[in-house]
């Protein structure tokens, strides 16, 4: 059987099912553990990985996912969990919306193909790069120009596209880790905010 252990989520993955699990208990310095039924290796935060040949000093984190196991759902429950992930990915996407406001659809999409082109061309001045051509050209920059600012674009849009993710991601992991019966005032108490 599979099991994942990762600290910094305090998730513990078995047979491929994730839950929540209070993983402070978990030896100073080991960052994972992965074990795929036979052999295994754990992860350390400032050493090399080390084998693992058993799971016997990571059974008291089985033992809690195992208690963690969701309890039946009553349909209450169930609409008020999907409507706090319905506002949470509601409010992610205005956020993702307001990022991109001000560009046109067409030029959205072709933000990966501008950076492709520019990578390339940084790499090497002789690769065809028909779009930043065509780009430059019509700006009246430079390739070099054109291709810095838009990489320049992609650092900070790749950042800030992150750290809106991530921040979806940790509030849904609260509203799992309230369990299947949490009362729907918990639920509707998990709002999206950005810290500053």
């Amino acid at each position: 059987m599979r099991i994942t252990i990762i600290r910094d989520d305090g998730l513990v993955g078995i047979g491929g099912t994730f839950r929540m699990v209070d993983l402070s208990a978990l030896p100073p310095g080991i960052r994972a553990v992965q074990w795929d039924g036979k052999k295994g290796h754990v992860e350390h935060d400032e050493s090399a990985n080390t084998q693992l040949d058993n799971v016997e000093d990571f059974q008291p984190f089985i033992e809690l996912w195992k208690a963690a196991a969701p309890r039946p759902t009553t349909p209450a429950a169930a609409a008020s969990r999907q409507d706090a992930f319905a506002r949470i990915d509601a409010a992610y996407q205005d956020a993702i919306s307001a990022l991109k406001a001000g560009y046109p659809d067409d030029e959205t999409r072709s933000w990966p193909m501008q950076e492709t082109e520019a990578r390339a061309w940084l790499q090497n001045p002789d690769a065809a790069t028909p779009w930043l051509d065509a780009a430059a050209n019509a700006r009246g920059l430079s390739r070099a120009e054109l291709a810095g600012r838009i990489m320049a674009n992609a650092a900070a849009f790749a950042s800030a596209h992150g750290r809106l993710t991530g921040n979806r991601q940790k509030l849904r992991d609260q509203i799992i880790a309230l369990g299947d019966g949490a009362p729907k005032e918990q639920m509707d108490a998990i709002q999206w905010q950005m810290d500053k």
